[in-house]
């Protein structure tokens, strides 16, 4: 996976990919952003998560459903989003969006709970549990 933030695709608004304390890299605010605000639209591939584990062929996914994958062959700025169980994100189906659970301040980091997606235990148990 290319780590060049300059390859990424930018489908979420008012965000910049910074270091973060939370690992590696994160997604920030570049301003306040208030409750409810739509920040972007997850597009992608539905295929069954057996298929993407057997070829591993994109970089970046979403759980949707049990064993179902919605895929990107490419990198965006949501999979800088770390992981946080009091989350200032939510991600809300049909079609996927990603919006602010709270106001959220400049320069703070943009968190997901990633225990919220339909990820299988298949999933949890062979590496999920190394980001839960």
């Amino acid at each position: 996976m290319s780590t060049d933030i300059q390859d990424v695709v930018d489908n979420l608004k008012f965000s910049e990919i910074k270091p973060s304390n939370i690992h590696g890299y994160g997604l920030f605010a570049t301003r306040l952003i208030a409750i409810n605000t739509l920040l972007g639209t997850l597009d992608g591939q539905e295929i069954p998560e057996s298929l993407h584990h057997k070829y591993d062929l994109t970089l970046e996914w979403n759980a949707i459903a049990e064993g179902v994958l919605l895929v990107r062959p490419y990198r965006t700025k949501y999979s800088y989003i770390n992981h946080q169980r009091s989350p200032n994100l939510v991600i809300v189906s049909g079609p996927l969006r990603i919006k602010a659970l709270r106001t959220i301040n400049a320069g703070e980091e943009l968190t997901l709970d990633y225990r919220k997606e339909s990820l299988s235990k298949a999933y949890i148990e062979s590496k999920g549990y190394l980001y839960l």
